[in-house]
């Protein structure tokens, strides 16, 4: 009988592709993975792909508004729209701080919906702006009620599915970004020619916010808390996360112990840093995007289409970069480093360039770069063990990232416009140091997991034979299946 058991299991396994290999343990009710893991990903995926779409529209609705009247109509001079682009991350930043606990308090289904609630009353509100003061305050308010969505989505994926399967789910909803800019060009190209009572920019932010709020409810209803109260789940499924996913539920306890060690902890700090070098370039695409086509001597309409056609490259590129470091197993700094060279050669043509197909050329190139952030989300949802540890890495990463989001828009200098040489010289510097740190990397992880292999072996010899911290470490790392993914 025992046998028979074990054969139908190791039959099961083979059948399994890498993606959807999730380890089987023999006392649970059957379970057809393939089938589990489809739902969640027809379910719950689209609708976190389809959040950062929203969102996204609501970040580009400044950008779009610069070529549709919202500078001259707030009288917006200087450095006053750049601080408009920046304010939207101090609200931001100042929710991460408070999403760091919160995901352990609030049931993360409820908290999502909330955010997109409040962003587009708040947005479609931001149409009423009468000066430079009413505009900033709105953005304020916009950007904190939308940052609690990233770091709970980075918290989800962990949740909901394995390692492997992560790192291709979390570039699949990421390229939401993409499909958000595909709509939002569409949109904006429509009210561009609508005319009416009010000025184009006004109409494009109600229009977004009325879509935000609608969506919210959608969240409400179909995206579950946890695994275990989804309504689209059998109870054997729901047992099969509780018992083999032990990422899969919210621990509602504080652990300063897990807290503390990530100052310590040497690949946070390299994630940390990875991550301001990439988001710095991109920030400026987000904010200037319209005003950098507009240099090239694009008119608004034409930067519209333009950026219609750049959505498209952008959700194909990250798609793509997420496909391959889901495939080749330890593939994602050979990715990085790979968009990081596209990335480069599209920096020096805008930095150099001089005709205006050069120019176009060059920025194509570039907006290849946003295809390195989700793999490094990846990286972070995957290799931190530990509830609190992942939202307090969850929190700085996004802190930094909200920092950078200040300051992109200020390499932007007004003295330097229309041609701004001096942004395009810190892009093409951060590609350089995203290079290198992709390099570095790599062979921190590999480290890290030589390390995890000693420990592993060290736990099965005599006490003695280990320090207390090695013990420590046996005891937290146990889990045989758990390594590093670089």
């Amino acid at each position: 009988m025992e046998e028979k058991k074990s054969s139908s299991t190791d039959t099961k396994s083979l059948d399994m592709s890498p993606e959807d290999h999730v380890l089987v343990n023999e006392a649970l009710p059957a379970v057809n993975l393939k089938k589990m893991v489809r739902k969640v990903d027809f379910i719950v995926l689209p609708i976190m792909m389809i959040t950062y779409c929203m969102q996204f529209m609501d970040k580009l609705a400044l950008s779009s508004g610069s070529v549709f009247g919202v500078k001259t109509d707030l009288h917006l001079v200087g450095q006053d729209y750049s601080w408009c682009s920046s304010i939207f991350y101090f609200g931001f930043m100042l929710g991460n701080f408070i999403a760091a606990r919160i995901l352990h308090i609030v049931p993360l289904g409820k908290l999502i919906f909330a955010a997109v609630f409040f962003w587009g009353i708040t947005l479609a509100c931001s149409a009423a702006s009468q000066n430079y003061a009413g505009l900033m305050v709105a953005r304020f308010v916009l950007g904190f009620c939308e940052s609690f969505v990233s770091p709970t989505f980075v918290f989800m994926t962990t949740m909901w599915w394995t390692q492997q399967q992560g790192a291709f789910r979390t570039n699949i909803y990421f390229a939401g970004n993409d499909i958000g800019g595909v709509i939002s060009s569409l949109i904006a190209f429509g009210i561009g020619h609508a005319g009416g009572a009010l000025m184009p920019w006004r109409y494009l932010f109600i229009c977004y916010g009325c879509l935000a709020f609608v969506w919210s409810f959608v969240i409400l209803f179909f995206l579950p808390d946890t695994p275990s109260k989804a309504r689209f789940f059998d109870s054997s499924e729901k047992k099969y996360y509780k018992e083999e996913m032990s990422t899969s539920e919210v621990e509602k306890k504080w652990d300063w112990e897990q807290a503390k060690s990530c100052v310590t902890d040497v690949n946070v700090w390299l994630i940390l840093v990875a991550i301001a070098s990439s988001i710095l370039p991109n920030s400026g695409v987000i904010s200037y995007g319209y005003i950098i086509l507009d240099s090239f001597g694009f008119t608004s309409i034409q930067s519209t289409l333009i950026n219609l056609a750049l959505s498209v490259f952008t959700w194909f590129c990250i798609t793509f970069a997420g496909y391959l470091a889901s495939h080749f197993k330890n593939s994602r700094c050979y990715v990085i480093l790979i968009v990081v060279v596209f990335s480069l050669v599209g920096g020096c043509l805008i930095y150099k360039g001089q005709a205006k197909g050069v120019k176009l050329l060059g920025y194509f190139l570039v907006d290849v770069q946003p295809a390195i952030t989700p793999l490094l989300l990846g990286m972070t949802a995957s290799n931190f063990k530990g509830n609190t540890r992942r939202s307090v890495v969850n929190s700085a990463v996004f802190i930094v990232y909200c920092a950078c989001n200040i300051a992109g828009p200020q390499l932007f200098r007004a003295k330097d416009a229309p041609h701004y040489p001096h942004a395009f010289l810190s892009w093409i510097v951060c590609y350089c140091i995203s290079a290198c740190l992709a390099v570095i990397m790599r062979f921190s992880w590999i480290h890290s997991n030589k390390k995890l292999e000693r420990l592993a072996e060290s736990a099965v010899l005599p006490a003695t034979k280990s320090t207390d911290s090695e013990k420590e470490e046996i005891m937290e790392f146990m889990d045989p299946t758990f390594r590093y993914k670089y």
